[in-house]
């Protein structure tokens, strides 16, 4: 399981082509080889493929607009744009706001996710749908997790442990049973402070990283990025670097 970073966690420095080109030989510099492309502002794809190609660095994934991939002329794009920068995954990072968080509101949002997922495979990449603690929530004592994972079964899993947790799931049971239908997975830690939830970097909070890291590895999960969307104890860059020292430090990062 090959380890980098979301971009997101670092999107304050992300505004504009020069950021995001310091921003990227910075985080090469720090030992991560792979990212996973979110929180950009403007950029021209070709530049983005030339920095990617020049540092040896490789885009796993990205989080990408819904409204792109509803429309039928812009996915077409978006899927030569992930082409172009070598990247064979498109996520999908939260449910739309326009599908009502009801039972009904998934059976639509399920049904067009497959009509986006059928049209991505069709031409040679996947669909990956990220989760937040929302999809834990019953309908019909249903969790929508699980109609996605069981209704929707060309897509897989950016499982995001933080999102689990703060669901009321258990990560690792869903690892396991996501097995074989998770390409990339989202590392940050959960901390509690006084009564409130807080996200943390890796090894500064309470999830069971010496049985969530193995268990990815065992299930042949190809891909982790960090990720920390906030409550930093120091800025994003230094944030990266302490959860990377716990991982090294702990045996769990292999080169």
């Amino acid at each position: 399981m090959k380890i980098g970073v979301q971009l997101y966690t670092v999107r304050d420095y992300l505004k504009d082509e020069n950021e995001i080109e310091a921003s990227l030989r910075k985080i090469k510099a720090m030992g991560f080889d792979l990212v996973q492309i979110s929180g950009f502002g403007p950029c021209g794809n070709d530049r983005l493929a030339g920095w990617l190609t020049e540092l040896g660095m490789e885009a796993c994934g990205t989080h990408s607009p819904w409204e792109r991939m509803t429309d039928p002329a812009e996915l077409k794009k978006l899927i030569a744009e992930h082409k172009e920068i070598g990247c064979t995954d498109i996520g999908l990072g939260m449910k739309p706001g326009n599908f009502p968080n009801t039972y009904e509101g998934y059976t639509d949002f399920i049904k067009q996710v497959n009509e986006i997922c059928k049209i991505v495979t069709d031409n040679g990449l996947t669909f990956g749908y990220h989760n937040h603690e929302l999809e834990f929530q019953q309908f019909n004592g249903v969790r929508a997790i699980d109609r996605l994972i069981e209704e929707c079964p060309g897509i897989h899993f950016i499982l995001d442990v933080f999102w689990v947790q703060a669901g009321g799931a258990n990560p690792s049971v869903y690892i396991d049973k996501l097995k074989g239908r998770i390409k990339i997975m989202h590392l940050k830690d959960f901390r509690v402070a006084g009564r409130t939830r807080q996200f943390a970097e890796i090894g500064q909070g309470n999830l069971d990283w010496a049985d969530i890291i193995p268990r990815c590895r065992n299930n042949g999960i190809p891909y982790a990025v960090i990720e920390q969307d906030a409550d930093f104890m120091v800025n994003p860059f230094d944030s990266l670097a302490l959860s990377r020292k716990f991982l090294v430090e702990s045996g769990y990062w292999q080169e």
